[in-house]
């Protein structure tokens, strides 16, 4: 119940890649864990092996992921894959899928047509931000926070335009969940953006943001899975 529910929704949500990747599913069962592993090969000659299930001592989500050298002919994975299991609460359908899907794109990345909901938003006048960026050593963060805002929906990541210490740049955040309420600050990074127009402003702040988020993902999976 748990690995069909997983694949479901994972299929939902690789809505978006190519039909180069093509894929299919095995059962497992070592009296401990059992469920479904999915197989997936694309034409550049990348692989990976996909296990979802219920946790044998909890009723959390495990998802293993590793090539076929981690996996045995009974489809199995091996105790190296089975060390590098990721835990998700039980019920917590989405992180699992979520945390999946980003592993998939990394692998598979040519393969992926990107899709993205998104947010743009300026908090002043354009004339205002071009003489606030010419003036931006001499204000104070407090006054001139938040001049403009980029903000990627579905990955829950996002940026503001603002003054850190007299230097005018990015600052990095991410909400905790999808309701928007709690949100950390990730990081400030210095940039002197185009502002010609309003859309030289926002092609820059999504191009930046985006670097970023490919960049904290690529950080997440190598702390946690060596593929």
């Amino acid at each position: 119940m748990v690995s069909e529910e997983f694949f479901k929704l994972l299929e939902k949500k690789l809505h978006n890649v190519s039909d180069n990747i093509s894929g299919y599913y095995k059962v497992f069962n070592n009296c401990r864990e059992q469920g479904l592993m999915l197989e997936l090969n694309d034409d550049y000659e990348s692989e990976l092996l996909i296990w979802a299930c219920e946790n044998r001592n909890s009723d959390d989500i495990m998802v293993i992921i590793a090539d076929k050298s981690c996996c045995n002919n009974n489809c199995m994975f091996d105790d190296k894959a089975w060390q590098s299991a990721k835990y998700f609460n039980v019920g917590d359908y989405k992180s699992a899928v979520n945390y999946t899907y980003n592993v998939i794109k990394k692998q598979f990345n040519k393969n992926f047509l990107e899709e993205y909901t998104t947010k743009f938003k300026m908090h002043k006048c354009l004339n205002d931000l071009q003489h606030i960026a010419i003036d931006s050593s001499d204000l104070e963060y407090e006054d001139y926070y938040d001049l403009a805002t980029f903000e990627d929906v579905d990955r829950l990541y996002f940026c503001d335009l603002i003054i850190s210490n007299g230097k005018l740049g990015l600052r990095y955040s991410k909400y905790k969940d999808q309701y928007h309420d709690e949100f950390d600050n990730l990081t400030f990074e210095e940039w002197n953006p185009d502002l010609t127009s309003s859309t030289t402003l926002m092609l820059g702040m999504q191009e930046r943001l985006k670097n970023f988020i490919d960049s904290e993902i690529d950080y997440e999976i190598d702390m946690s899975i060596n593929i």
